[in-house]
């Protein structure tokens, strides 16, 4: 396994455990122990006005294991997580099996801490240190260049991760040169958080997680969709997380109970290769 660190940031000083956790949150919601006090805090507040915000995570999770699975289907063979937060079992390559190259993001210094030894020692595993957002200088890097052939078609999976940006210009940006440097042929799985269903639950949702230090963005079905540009969406189209695959656990549950849009699109043949 490769481990790499492209951003310099601050030590693991007592803040970083004294303070809610995107990652740590999402991961109680899933069960895992990988968490303190303040991330608790934040979840049960969460739950106390937003009920099925636990059910949610879990929606997304099934989605993403099963994206993973129809793009390996699809015939994609190298994968990319951007914004994976902490590892939860079955990671990707318990998923895929161990002969594809996978590529794992993060800019939180535990997550990538914790994935530099919990993860897969094998050679094709990559574990960066980054942020996503910008996207280029990341993309464009020598260790994305030495894990991911552009001459081949790559998967990226973000899920429930653009939310957690709240900036609309930063994260078009983003998504613009993620799509510009995706091989023709390539697949973008996304999970984003909506108020489409229960605006006033998701109001009071973004409220309750400013009040711990989380800074979170609903945005609307237009604007999710606006996320993946030109790329052709496939399946059932962009649809409530747990309807996405009509054969999956979460799909007779209303969309409320998903809470976001999850949508599959790939990158036309006929678009240019990016950088």
């Amino acid at each position: 396994m490769t481990y790499v660190q492209l951003i310099e940031k601050p030590a693991l000083d007592g803040a970083y455990y004294q303070s809610a956790n995107a990652s740590r949150v999402y991961g109680w919601y899933l069960g895992d122990s990988q968490n303190y006090a303040a991330d608790r805090e934040a979840a049960r507040a969460a739950l106390g006005v937003a009920s099925w915000v636990q059910q949610s995570a879990r929606i997304n999770r099934a989605f993403q294991l099963q994206s993973y699975t129809w793009a390996r289907d699809l015939g994609v063979r190298q994968f990319v997580d951007l914004g994976c937060g902490w590892p939860h079992h079955p990671v990707l390559f318990d998923v895929l099996g161990q002969e594809f190259p996978v590529v794992y993001v993060d800019r939180d210094p535990g997550v990538a801490a914790h994935l530099s030894t919990a993860l897969d020692q094998g050679d094709a595993t990559t574990v960066i240190r980054a942020d996503i957002v910008p996207m280029r200088p990341f993309l464009t890097s020598a260790p994305m260049r030495a894990a991911i052939d552009l001459d081949r078609p790559v998967a990226v999976f973000l899920g429930d991760v653009l939310p957690w940006w709240p900036d609309d210009a930063e994260v078009q940006k983003a998504m613009s040169e993620l799509r510009a440097w995706m091989p023709a042929g390539s697949t973008l799985a996304l999970t984003h958080l909506t108020g489409d269903f229960t605006p006033d639950e998701v109001s009071a949702l973004v409220t309750t997680y400013a009040r711990h230090g989380l800074k979170v963005r609903a945005r609307s079905r237009e604007q999710i969709a606006d996320l993946f540009g030109d790329l052709v969406q496939q399946g059932p189209g962009l649809s409530p997380t747990g309807q996405w695959h009509q054969d999956g656990p979460y799909a007779r549950l209303p969309p409320e109970r998903s809470a976001a849009f999850a949508g599959i699109a790939v990158k036309a043949t006929h678009g240019r290769r990016g950088a």
